[in-house]
């Protein structure tokens, strides 16, 4: 009886220790430090966007749907102790409401709100009759529900921040006024115009609350190592540029639509 005692005393002590270090997690930065919260953070844009915060001495809180399949950002954490990779999939209301919960009193100046459903290549020339309900319905889901709802639940953290950033990656494929004047990418189209819908909308909010809310493009990126697209540009220079965007965007550019290369405004 003695010896099951003890075996489980030491059970319930490993429990608290796993506790422990998971919800102290977010405390280790060094809040002295400026912090980002990046979605999509396992590759392409989002894992840069991770790397170039990183070497500029952000707290970068690095989420993705598969932590241990996101092989270069776990090798990069490794080696840069101011990246936590956290358990995001920006559709899970759990996953959303845990990290919400683990990172409560973290102040967040950026919300960097980068995950999002892309079209195949061809499946991106598909006609109208040819749209798939069920992947229309996942890029609603993806790019503009789940977005709304990561902000929804961080919105208290970036208000803590002196100057508090809520960036949304849209297309140019959303612009009545920009995008290109054939028929394609319904579902990615109609997904991103309803994203810039939201954000819109919600600068009103943000004004008050001395927050900065943008949609921005990217450009068109080439997002597969090793090829050449016409009219690509690679993805340092598309996030390179979108860094200087975002470090000097002002309260007049809340809740506008704007571009990477020099942070001019998009027609909606």
């Amino acid at each position: 009886m003695q010896n099951q005692n003890k075996k489980n005393y030491g059970i319930a002590l490993f429990l608290i220790l796993i506790g422990f270090t998971f919800n102290s997690h977010g405390d280790e930065f060094d809040n002295e430090q400026p912090t980002v919260l990046i979605t999509g953070s396992n590759r392409n844009i989002g894992l840069e966007f991770v790397k170039e915060f990183s070497k500029r001495n952000w707290n970068v809180i690095a989420t993705t749907r598969r932590p241990d399949d996101a092989k270069e950002l776990n090798k990069f954490a490794a080696k840069n102790n101011n990246v936590n990779i956290e358990l995001l999939d920006i559709t899970n209301n759990q996953d959303i409401s845990n990290l919400a919960s683990k990172y409560q009193n973290q102040t967040i100046d950026i919300l960097l709100n980068n995950a999002g459903l892309t079209p195949r290549y061809l499946s991106a020339f598909r006609r109208l009759s040819a749209v798939e309900e069920d992947i229309a319905r996942e890029s609603f889901e993806i790019n503009a529900l789940g977005t709304m709802k990561v902000i929804q639940a961080f919105m208290s953290n970036v208000e803590q921040s002196d100057n508090g950033k809520i960036i949304a990656l849209s297309s140019k494929a959303s612009s009545f006024g920009e995008r290109l004047k054939v028929p394609m990418m319904y579902s990615y189209a109609m997904s991103k115009a309803a994203l810039n819908s939201m954000i819109y909308s919600l600068s009103f909010e943000t004004k008050k609350k001395n927050i900065i809310v943008i949609s921005l493009s990217p450009g068109m990126v080439n997002t597969t190592p090793g090829t050449s697209l016409m009219g690509a540009i690679e993805i340092d220079e598309s996030v390179t540029k979108m860094m200087v965007v975002i470090e000097n965007l002002t309260m007049e550019q809340n809740g506008l639509f704007l571009d990477y290369e020099d942070g001019r405004t998009i027609d909606w």
